[in-house]
């Protein structure tokens, strides 16, 4: 636990975070496709010259995790209580072994809950960036943060 609470009042409209480093090798590539995502792509380098990638790539699903994870990361004391809505994700290039992505976070907006006073919604947009500054990954997020209990209206 995080000994400060970051509450959905805290959270600025405009706001950028970035930071993380999360790195691939050939090892972790293979054992996240082995077990979820089992495509010669990522798991034979012979056969993965020969297809679209034209090398090892990590699998998407491999990707969007280390974006999770990042995130969390990232936002330590958040008072996150779900995702809610998560829109336009977009793997723009493969990630390959030696690869070392970073995150960056920046917030769209904020609205409060229509119903649940004690909690509200932030709008993020969410890039991730290997060690050339490329990007590899995009996705806009919704996530539903707790309120202050000082200032939520239903306390």
């Amino acid at each position: 636990m995080h000994p400060t609470t970051i509450y959905w009042e805290d959270i600025i409209a405009g706001d950028r975070r970035e930071g993380g480093a999360y790195a691939f090798d050939t090892e972790t590539i293979k054992r996240f496709a082995r077990e979820f995502d089992p495509r010669p792509t990522h798991l034979e380098e012979a056969a993965a010259d020969s297809t679209f990638f034209q090398g090892l790539s990590a699998s998407g699903a491999h990707t969007f995790a280390v974006w999770a994870r990042l995130y969390w990361e990232l936002t330590p004391g958040w008072a996150t209580q779900a995702g809610t809505h998560m829109r336009d994700m977009r793997l723009l290039r493969p990630v390959r072994p030696g690869d070392v992505l970073r995150l960056r976070l920046t917030i769209l907006g904020k609205r409060p809950h229509p119903v649940r006073a004690e909690y509200g919604f932030v709008e993020s947009r969410h890039e991730m960036f290997n060690q050339k500054n490329e990007p590899v990954f995009h996705i806009e997020c919704t996530m539903m943060i707790e309120r202050r209990p000082s200032t939520n209206p239903s306390s």
